[in-house]
């Protein structure tokens, strides 16, 4: 009996998943002596870098408390993304991952993230295209069913939080960015293995054929599931 991992073998030999393109992403503009900021960083523990090897300082901001367990940081900070506590032009670099879904108000979010960054810094964002079937179906479902989801999938039950995707394509992020002072350097829709559908070998198989249609038409580019914006601080 063929399995997902029999799959994957067959259709992803090589395979670069989206955290591995974020982090190419990222060190792109990632240089020696920067002071860098992770939006929304958690307890970091999902997903772990060692970008304090190279900059000169990691500040962490989150919400929860846990932040202060992120072994990522040098810094950990608790705070509102939308009320920093750092004077204005204090970063060369900021990160956000898989925060901008969950942003009830991502406007005054992001027009903070940009008072405390320097003009000509970056802000590289990782979310799920609202598009996509999966966030489609997350918006339509309730909370309980992400819950019991994502439990299924490993993830424990308070790594998950509501979801509201208004910042999550290609259209929402180019607004933002033009009413919050960041310019659109790159916008990178993409699709990965069908993980989500890890439950069903006849699902997953359909998956794989959505994947491979559309990574090979770009006119399908907008209901790619992953998205990672390069935005400039101008």
């Amino acid at each position: 009996m063929t399995t997902t991992d029999d799959l994957d073998c067959r259709f992803y030999p090589g395979y670069e998943d989206e955290h591995a393109r974020f982090d190419r992403a990222l060190r792109r503009h990632l240089r020696e002596g920067m002071v860098v900021l992770d939006a929304g960083a958690g307890r970091g523990d999902r997903y772990p870098y060692g970008y304090a090897a190279i900059a000169r300082r990691v500040v962490g901001v989150d919400l929860s408390g846990a932040v202060g367990r992120n072994a990522n940081l040098t810094d950990a900070v608790v705070a509102d993304l939308a009320a920093l506590p750092f004077r204005d032009g204090t970063f060369d670099l900021a990160f956000s991952r898989y925060v901008f879904e969950h942003l009830e108000r991502p406007l005054p979010v992001m027009r903070e993230l940009r008072r405390v960054l320097a003009p000509g810094a970056r802000l590289i964002v990782h979310t799920p295209n609202r598009w996509h079937y999966v966030a489609l179906a997350a918006i339509v479902t309730p909370e309980s069913f992400h819950r019991w989801f994502n439990e299924r999938r490993g993830r424990a039950e308070t790594d998950t939080f509501p979801t509201r995707y208004r910042a999550n394509d290609r259209r929402a992020i180019r607004r933002l960015a033009a009413a919050s002072g960041f310019r659109v350097a790159e916008l990178d829709l993409f699709e990965t293995k069908p993980d989500y559908l890890f439950f069903s070998r006849t699902l997953y198989r359909a998956g794989i054929a959505y994947e491979r249609a559309v990574s090979r038409w770009d006119s399908l580019e907008g209901i790619r599931v992953q998205l990672i914006a390069d935005l400039e601080a101008v």
